[in-house]
């Protein structure tokens, strides 16, 4: 990890450039432009809002603000991983000609991906105050629960962005674990409806521990549950030390496998 640190910080504008770079590539030629990063939250909202509100009824009191509090860092967090584990073999013509470590690219990946995430959360808030949740003081824990996530996205970034170089069934894994995961968080019901003797899989769901931080501050107008602060920090640094070490014990051969 601290070897990483260090090249994060010895590379920083590279890392700054690449990242405008990946947000401005993500949207380049198309109609809309960066108004997608508005529009693809904002159409996932209303078509989950249609089927667990109204069809499949979920008895959430504002369903919709309860909805998007944990859809859009799922979002972030779905799309962020899916990147990283691309990213290495996106980025081989650059890492084989030696132009920047291999660890970098996740990083771009994580940084593009909280950006969005960030251009988001002001159609977050409109929703939340139309549906009349309580906004406040509380919002200022949104800092820390955006900071452990990043920690968390790019520790599993790392790993999955060499695993994939190494092994190219990594990026269809993750693609069929993902939607999984996503009905083992408590994103689209809350997990009080989640039957006692299955509560466990939430609990074991280091994603829950993130989810439930930004319900408690945007839907439930509280500050967060120390404890799940606490098991997503460990999530975080746990995430961060596995990522880094993968990465260096596959970084020399990452060239070669490109």
């Amino acid at each position: 990890m601290i070897a990483i640190t260090r090249e994060y910080f010895e590379r920083r504008r590279l890392i700054w450039v690449l990242t405008q770079r990946a947000l401005i590539a993500r949207y380049r030629g198309t109609v809309l432009g960066f108004l997608w990063t508005f529009l693809h939250p904002l159409l996932l909202l209303l078509v989950y809002s249609l089927v667990f509100g109204t069809f499949v009824r979920i008895e959430v009191e504002r369903y919709p603000a309860f909805l998007f509090a944990g859809l859009l860092p799922w979002w972030w967090f779905a799309k962020t991983l899916a990147i990283s584990s691309t990213s290495l073999l996106a980025d081989g013509p650059w890492i084989r000609q030696a132009a920047f470590p291999p660890s970098i690219s996740p990083l771009v990946a994580n940084l593009a991906g909280s950006a969005d995430f960030l251009l988001g959360v002001p159609l977050l808030l409109g929703v939340i105050a139309w549906q009349g949740a309580p906004l406040g003081p509380q919002l200022l824990w949104l800092p820390l629960l955006i900071l452990l996530q990043l920690g968390f996205g790019l520790g599993l970034g790392l790993a999955a962005a060499a695993l994939s170089v190494r092994f190219r069934d990594t990026v269809q894994l993750i693609a069929a674990l993902t939607p999984i995961l996503f009905f083992l968080t408590p994103v689209i019901y809350p997990p009080s409806q989640v039957p006692e003797r299955f509560s466990w899989l939430l609990e074991l769901n280091p994603l829950t521990h993130l989810i439930r931080p930004y319900q408690a501050v945007l839907y439930h107008g509280r500050a967060p549950d120390p404890a799940d602060l606490g098991l997503a920090a460990l999530a975080a640094l746990v995430a961060l030390a596995l990522g880094a070490w993968i990465m260096d014990r596959l970084r020399d051969r990452i060239p070669e496998e490109l």
